[in-house]
């Protein structure tokens, strides 16, 4: 077998027709993400270091994004989800929310804008006031804001991780001295992340639910990016002279099990009945499950297993699961080995083997990658297997930020943007 290696021209060709053609009709129904596609496009032209879009390009991106902000601050998903100025107007009981911003078309509104043109036309005050309308009681935040002043949206870890990432990018990660009163409640977020945490150390929307690897990759980079990862239990307190205070220590409750649960995530993936499979994703069991199959046919007097019958076999690759006895999917590669990477044990993935199945089994001729072995490309998986990989030192990639899910070079510009803009 060749070396394995990424054919970034192939993979160009691919991300220069999504950003310069028009996608196929199965895109259709996610025009109100069109905001979401559009940053997935971006940040993968940047990882591979491609010399687009053009300046010409980047202009129109700007306007394009602009004309989503609403004018009580954030982003909508799509121009077709904003309506004209002078529809928000004040009936004589304050300024209408008519179709609102959401919490996730801002953060992939920002991010775009970081790529394109920097942060001329955001109106930062505005977002970050209107940021904080989205956060309950209870620390979580919600996606949007009613007309009535009621938010809407689960309670889930995603909307935690992208109003961080907001924060992050308009003010910084840590306190700023700069409109205190209208900041967030971080302690009160904190908390909410902490009590999402399930008996198995995986993170969900609550203890009650079951863990998933995407949440727990946006609790891990939320934690991050608001500089309270890792850290000891959340149930203990700093120590003084005069006993405990009152200030929690940063970090899940048992964060080494949460590192033991993403590294449970690793998943075999075989394919040596992959044509009796309607499914096309072959036969599929826990590696720690295998070796165990494995010791089940030896005898009580046989032999330690050496560490070649603990070994994959050869037709069997790594994939990455996002919940208990699930399939394989490109996705979680970077959602599982992103969140190893923040915590500081990138070292505990099968890298090898997780680049054997990306590049032999969801790489696709065309270039991008599709969701499971045999699916054609999409955005959101083909750029996450991008990032991926960058996570985990790609040498044709740039270097990644996994907190962010964009280059380091663009966290850096981020960072430029931010500054800029507080001194203003």
């Amino acid at each position: 077998m060749g070396e394995l290696k990424l054919d970034k021209e192939r993979h160009i060709k691919y991300w220069l027709r999504c950003l310069r053609t028009v996608l196929p009709t199965a895109y259709t129904s996610t025009d109100s993400s069109r905001m979401t596609l559009g940053f997935f496009i971006l940040t993968a032209l940047d990882l591979l270091g491609a010399d687009a879009p053009s300046a010409e390009e980047r202009k129109d991106i700007q306007t394009w994004i602009l004309k989503c902000q609403h004018p009580n601050g954030g982003f909508c998903g799509s121009p077709n989800h904003r309506y004209p100025d002078g529809y928000y107007v004040d009936v004589g009981q304050g300024k209408r929310l008519m179709d609102p911003a959401n919490l996730p078309a801002t953060y992939f509104a920002i991010l775009s804008l970081s790529f394109v043109a920097g942060f001329d036309g955001l109106m930062r005050g505005k977002c970050l006031r209107w940021l904080k309308t989205l956060q309950r009681e209870d620390g979580s935040f919600g996606e949007l804001v009613t007309e009535d002043g009621t938010i809407q949206g689960g309670r889930d870890m995603r909307y935690c991780y992208v109003a961080t990432a907001i924060r992050w990018m308009l003010r910084g990660g840590g306190p700023s001295k700069e409109e205190q009163k209208e900041d967030i409640d971080v302690e009160k977020l904190v908390d909410h992340i902490r009590s999402g945490q399930t008996y198995d150390g995986g993170i969900s929307e609550s203890t009650t639910h079951e863990a998933h690897a995407g949440y727990t990759y946006c609790a891990i980079a939320a934690l991050s990016l608001l500089d309270r990862l890792p850290g000891p239990s959340a149930s203990q307190t700093a120590s003084t002279p005069n006993g405990p205070s009152n200030v929690p220590l940063p970090g899940l409750t048992n964060f080494p099990a949460t590192i033991g649960w993403l590294v449970s995530r690793q998943t075999g993936y075989s394919t040596e009945n992959n044509e009796d499979d309607n499914e096309n994703h072959g036969d599929i069991l826990p590696i720690q499950d295998q070796r165990n199959a494995m010791a089940g046919t030896h005898t009580a007097s046989a032999e330690v297993l050496s560490l070649a019958e603990l070994s994959l076999k050869d037709d069997q690759f790594v994939g990455f699961n996002g919940r208990c006895n699930k399939k394989v999917d490109t996705c979680y590669a970077f959602w599982v080995g992103a969140s190893l990477d923040i915590a500081g044990h990138p070292d505990l993935i099968n890298l090898e083997e997780m680049r054997r199945f990306l590049f032999e089994q969801t790489q696709h001729m065309i270039g991008g990658f599709g969701k499971t072995p045999g699916d054609p490309p999409d955005i959101y998986h083909s750029s996450l297997g991008l990032a991926a990989l960058a996570a985990m030192k790609e040498p044709s990639l740039k270097g990644l930020d996994p907190a962010l899910c964009i280059s380091i070079d663009q966290r850096e510009q981020i960072v430029r943007l931010r500054n800029e803009a507080l001194r203003l």
